[in-house]
């Protein structure tokens, strides 16, 4: 068992720099104004972004528990899990996202028989994601890898090209 892993706070500086600087921006433009209610959203956006933070933080983790895999967030109240004995395959899909049809960051897709548990990879850590996917296959050696999550398990980079390969 690999624990649970934890996003990379660092990797997330936007969330707990950028984010309240506008929360900031927002108060003191409320405050100088005399205006309650930008006063109120101001205190809105930066209680959004604690609570944003201390999720990240403390909530949301990925790890293998008992003989699942099991990623919680959302402070704990949304939890996903996947059998590791009915993980065929692991992928390294990106998916599209919302600013202008450009592609998130690899995922790790863990494709069972039936269900499947999709993480996105930017917060974590390769070296932990690559433990996991390590442990994973030591409980299920039959887990196939892409060949994103192949070179990553070898110690390559695996370039852009092994996510645009994935077969699934």
């Amino acid at each position: 068992m690999t624990g649970r892993i934890r996003p990379d706070l660092f990797v997330l500086w936007p969330a707990w720099i950028g984010f309240p600087l506008f929360g900031l921006a927002v108060l003191i433009l409320g405050v100088q104004a005399s205006d309650a209610t930008m006063v109120v959203i101001g205190l809105l956006l930066l209680a959004l972004n604690i609570a944003i933070v201390l999720d990240h933080a403390y909530f949301t983790t990925l790890g293998v528990e008992g003989d699942a895999l099991v990623y919680r967030s959302r402070f704990g109240f949304n939890e996903e899990r996947l059998p590791v004995g009915g993980i065929q395959r692991i992928d390294a899909k990106r998916y599209p996202t919302t600013h202008g049809g450009a592609m998130s960051a690899p995922n790790l897709v863990a494709r069972g028989r039936a269900d499947s548990l999709r993480v996105n990879t930017k917060p974590y850590r390769r070296d932990e994601l690559r433990q996991l996917v390590l442990t994973l296959r030591g409980m299920n050696p039959s887990i196939e890898l892409d060949d994103f999550w192949s070179a990553v398990i070898e110690g390559r980079d695996p370039g852009t090209e092994a996510v645009a390969r994935s077969r699934w």
